[in-house]
């Protein structure tokens, strides 16, 4: 039997001087209890990465695996074969489940590049995993957060082998979509990086770090920012951004010289502001041509990236997307359902057995406000009144186009005293819907446009924009939008929020300045919702041209970004405008209450058994369902056709044809073997 080479402490200069971790793979000899292996898994470059496969028993078997930053464990730290719970459940469902350590994190060689070797090394770890004696050539892969990014980066690269792969709270276009948002820098992001460069580099990065007798300094002086960073994240009275000496610290890039010495590659993504073949290299959404799971969270820092790579993939088929109501930290997706999904998807794909699931429409979502879940079978939601709610002198917002000249609004922008983050979808920072009035009391740079109160529920699914025509008297400044929530007893709820940098309104790749005083078009992305406006409460839109620290300040000059320092800030005047000829809005994706969900009494037989009782049956625009028992049912949507006041379906699925005859809110449902009435 191969035993793993013990390993040893060595002091600090060995490690930083580049000695690296060898690890002989070992095998459990026992054909009875499960196989543990170690390997350094050889990239195309010659970089090993350290691996830790655990297999079910001996024979051939699919693999899952998972490529993650965080580190798997420690070389020759080994589970003990007698008690499963120290193995991942994967091996009790017939998985080889394979763990990896990506480049230049913990035991594995290479420099750590943030993402950027991924894709590549992604490939070459799943051809490896597919090649071995104990794989039948079956590969998925999953992971979250982190190891979301390094799944959807792998997935873009089509490894012949990749069958199918699952990712939650991640993103397939991490730089464009993320890391700058807007054409703004992802400022909260700082927090993650800091404490993943204080943590986890590999012996071969710090053997790259220049001066390295300092790297004991240099990780002091990083850890002290970060408290500075985390100590200035409270919602406590009184807080502000503004204390931390690291959050407003200027220039941006190299302007933390422990974390450019650790981590130099932070510093050359902020090289790179204009989108470019640099940071497209992580765009990968539109190259993937798998089955795929997203999972994302209302209020997750990668809400929009999730749904994005969902609706660029959608058209391809085979696509799951599950929106959860919460944050990064706290999703809110019931463990039991993701742990069906999780199996019901790979078992289907990689063990070619009918779990149902590819039977359940393709969506499914959490509703805030009405604080349900719902099913749908495409985003953004077929049927959706694309609704322009305007923004009037006076703070008036309302449905209705001006029709006169309206006196333009301007607020004064100054970088040293920006408009403070307060919930949103943050990474680092609190996220979430938070009360804005303690953002908006005593301000003078915010303009607040509230509509009256709503006498119906007013439900938005779907994507949000707002519009602004606006000048400033800088060549560059940033404009910022809130959709909010106005409760009857005052509370302001945030919703949604985004940001866009004026050099960037035409285009993410060729910056263009302003021309002081001319008025622009600026078109805000406020990302992804599904909410209802309650009868009683208002809508307000929040115009301003900060959101700190989420987002790094605009210093208003036009210049070189990331680089310039507080002797360059400027102050900007900016001015939003709602006449007639230059209107300002927000698009609203109103679902109207057409009934698609209907519940009746179904008698069915299928392939498996015999059922009468209760059942919901879903009309989509392309499928019906039925769902009944925690079973699903589906049939596309051949033909339909209106006769008087009845709508008419014929429909085709595993179980046959099935006409719906649909009057209102009763439908009739018949096919061979099946009846269902409301």
């Amino acid at each position: 039997m191969r035993k793993n080479v013990k390993i040893v402490s060595f002091t600090l200069l060995i490690v930083i001087c580049g000695f690296f971790i060898i690890t002989i793979p070992s095998v459990n000899a026992n054909p009875d209890e499960p196989i543990f292996l170690e390997e350094m898994v050889p990239m195309r470059d010659g970089v090993r990465l350290y691996t830790r496969i655990y297999r079910p028993g001996p024979g051939k078997y699919p693999a899952i695996i998972t490529r993650t930053p965080y580190g798997i464990g420690a070389p020759g730290d080994a589970p003990d074969p007698t008690n499963l719970t120290q193995w991942p459940d994967d091996i009790l469902h017939g998985y080889v489940y394979v763990a990896q350590d990506t480049r230049g994190r913990y035991a594995s060689e290479g420099v750590d590049r943030l993402f950027y070797d991924d894709g590549p090394d992604g490939y070459d770890a799943i051809e490896w995993v597919a090649s071995q004696p104990w794989c039948n050539g079956k590969v998925g892969i999953h992971g979250g957060s982190a190891s979301g990014i390094t799944t959807y980066l792998a997935a873009g690269e089509n490894p012949p082998h990749l069958i199918t792969a699952l990712s939650y709270v991640a993103s397939a276009n991490l730089y464009n979509d993320v890391t700058f948002d807007g054409g703004a820098y992802r400022q909260d992001s700082l927090i993650w990086t800091y404490s993943q460069t204080l943590s986890g580099l590999s012996s071969s990065h710090l053997g790259t770090v220049p001066d390295p007798w300092n790297i004991p300094a240099y990780l002091g002086d990083l850890y002290g920012s970060l408290i500075d960073l985390m100590t200035h994240t409270s919602l406590t009275p009184g807080y502000t951004a503004l204390d931390s000496a690291t959050w407003t610290n200027l220039p941006l890039r190299a302007g933390d010289p422990s974390f450019t010495a650790l981590q130099p590659f932070g510093d050359e993504i902020m090289s790179h502001p204009n989108q470019d073949e640099f940071r497209n290299k992580l765009n990968v959404q539109d190259a993937i041509n798998i089955p795929m799971i997203h999972v994302a969270g209302w209020y997750d820092f990668f809400s929009r990236p999730s749904i994005d790579a969902f609706v660029a993939l959608q058209d391809k088929g085979n696509q799951k997307l599950y929106v959860a109501p919460g944050t990064h930290g706290g999703l809110g997706l019931p463990s039991d359902l993701y742990y069906s999904l999780y199996y019901n998807w790979f078992d289907y794909w990689l063990q070619g057995e009918d779990t149902g699931i590819m039977d359940e429409p393709s969506v499914y979502y959490y509703v805030h406000g009405l604080d349900e879940w719902r099913w749908a079978d495409q985003w953004p939601l077929g049927g959706i009144e694309w609704t322009n709610y305007y923004l009037h002198e006076d703070g008036i917002l309302n449905t209705e186009l001006s029709i006169d000249s309206e006196i333009p609004e301007s607020f004064i922008y100054d970088p040293a005293n920006p408009v403070l983050t307060r919930g949103g979808r943050n990474l680092g920072i609190p996220a979430g819907s938070f009360d804005q009035r303690p953002v908006e009391t005593g301000r003078e740079d915010i303009l607040i446009y509230t509509s009256d109160e709503l006498t119906d529920n007013l439900e938005i699914s779907g994507p949000i924009e707002v519009v602004l025509s606006a000048s400033s008297n800088c060549t560059d400044t940033d404009f910022t939008a809130k959709l909010i929530d106005v409760h009857p007893d005052g509370n302001a709820m945030l919703v949604g929020d985004g940001i866009l940098r004026a050099r960037f309104r035409e285009s993410m790749s060729d910056p263009d300045l302003m021309s002081p005083g001319m008025i622009y078009e600026f078109e805000i992305n406020l990302g992804d919702m599904s909410h209802v406006f309650m009868a009683g409460h208002r809508i307000q839109v929040d115009i301003s041209s900060s959101n700190f620290p989420k987002h790094d300040r605009n210093l208003n000059t036009g210049g070189e970004l990331y680089t310039e320092t507080d002797e360059d800030i400027l102050i900007a005047l900016n001015t939003i405008f709602h006449d007639d000829e230059f209107f300002s809005y927000i698009v609203l994706p109103i679902v109207h209450q057409d009934t698609n969900v209907f519940e009746g009494n179904l008698r069915i037989t299928t392939h498996d058994d015999k059922y009468k009782g209760p059942a919901e049956f879903h009309i989509y625009d392309n499928a019906v369902y039925l769902s009944f028992e925690g079973q699903w049912e589906k049939w596309n949507i051949i033909r339909h056709w209106e006769i008087g006041k009845n709508e008419i379906y014929i429909c085709r699925g595993e179980l046959g044809s099935l006409v719906v005859i649909k009057r209102g809110s009763k439908i009739i449902a018949t096919g061979r073997k099946i009846i269902f009435k409301t």
